[in-house]
């Protein structure tokens, strides 16, 4: 039982970070692309606990109206306790390098929030839910995590990657995400139809999930194939409770082209 990993956990909440910073850089929120908000969920990897929130996922787990009600409170003290905290304001009067270093050590200590919080939910989450709605949401998380879901340990140990694969894996990944920023820096901080990088992102990421396939082993294709189940529309993900554009969407998947990690 899955229920997400901690490290899609941490990466929302160091997202959560980074967008709560951007307040900090001259022109607020709507600078680069305007990613505000900094919501649980956003800008970064999905989680179990942001999936059950999902109206299409929650049709999906065919979820009752208690256990929606129950995955809504859920969802929201996990997002209190997620929530960074520092002196964002002061890191736009440091210098380049000490702010590099400050905005790491401040993610690494919300990555042990992450952690924590991501643990303390697993079993709050699997109360609520069925042992066939636990199954199909973890299926759901590795389809919404994409090419990120090699990253995680339990993906990781459930497919058995030598170390070998796992530095090829994150060599792809890392190459991939630095030419997509450079597509993203070179349509004005957007990667849509109007900055006209949006079809070169798509290629981008075929050639991406192509090469990563290539990595595995037959067996692990069928592994991993088991892994994310029936195919689910993890378009449908940007869609919150409150319909297009709600706050616990963000997936990853769909032809929309994506912003690039951080």
């Amino acid at each position: 039982m899955r229920l997400g990993s901690w490290t899609g956990l941490a990466a929302l909440g160091m997202a959560a970070l980074m967008a709560s910073s951007a307040f900090a850089q001259p022109g607020g929120a709507g600078g680069r692309g305007g990613r505000g908000g900094g919501g649980f969920g956003m800008g970064g990897r999905q989680t179990a606990v942001t999936l059950a929130g999902n109206e299409a996922v929650q049709k999906e787990l065919a979820l009752t109206d208690d256990q929606i009600a129950k995955v809504k409170t859920l969802g929201e003290e996990a997002r209190a306790e997620l929530r960074p905290s520092g002196d964002f304001a002061g890191l736009r009067d440091l210098p380049e390098s000490e702010r590099r270093t400050k905005m790491a050590e401040m993610m690494a200590k919300q990555a042990e929030t992450s952690k924590a919080v991501a643990e303390k939910y697993k079993p709050k989450l699997a109360a609520v839910l069925d042992a066939k709605q636990v199954e199909r949401l973890d299926q759901i998380l590795v389809q919404a995590e994409g090419a990120q879901a090699y990253a995680d340990p339990e993906v990781v140990k459930a497919l058995k990657l030598t170390q070998d694969q796992q530095d090829k894996i994150a060599s792809i990944n890392k190459e991939a995400g630095e030419k997509s920023r450079e597509l993203f820096g070179a349509g004005g901080g957007g990667g849509g139809a109007g900055s006209g990088n949006g079809e070169k992102i798509r290629e981008l990421n075929q050639t991406r999930d192509k090469d990563l396939a290539a990595v595995l082993t037959a067996d692990q294709t069928a592994a991993f194939a088991k892994l994310k189940g029936k195919d689910f529309d993890v378009a449908q993900l940007r869609r919150g409770p409150g319909g297009p554009g709600g706050g616990q969407g963000g997936g990853r998947g769909g032809n929309r082209p994506q912003r690039p990690a951080q």
